[in-house]
């Protein structure tokens, strides 16, 4: 699966975008950093892990199944830091930023799940 680590970084990226884009003067950066390193570093972390395992399978490929578990734990780290079963239920009522993080952190998760259980040819 040629395009898997093309999406890793791109959902990695969109992840890191949706913590700054401002939603009523105030970022989710900004509330994470309030509520502690211990709800920034994670999801901060996640998203910027799985993207550089996404850039590092682009760099030289193929994209080994090490990066791939290491991005699924990234955006793994995510969705369990920031409770996503239960921000999914308020997804109609979320702001654009909201709607992106949940985006990439779900479409990160399946994209790297699935390059892990199929990983690239040698070729």
């Amino acid at each position: 699966m040629k395009n898997m680590k093309v999406l890793i970084l791109v959902f990695g990226i969109l992840g890191v975008i949706s913590l700054f884009i401002p939603t009523e003067g105030f970022t989710m950066f900004a509330f994470l950093k309030l509520a502690g390193m211990g709800y920034l570093v994670p999801v901060l972390g996640g998203f910027v892990l799985a993207a550089v395992m996404g850039g590092m399978g682009l760099a030289k490929p193929p994209m080994q199944q090490w990066q791939a578990g290491a991005a699924a734990a990234g955006f793994g780290m995510v969705f369990v830091r920031l409770k996503f079963w239960q921000m999914i239920k308020g997804i109609g009522d979320a702001p654009l930023s909201g709607k992106l993080l949940i985006v990439a952190v779900l479409g990160g998760l399946i994209v790297s799940i699935l390059a892990l259980a199929k990983p690239e040819s040698k070729a």
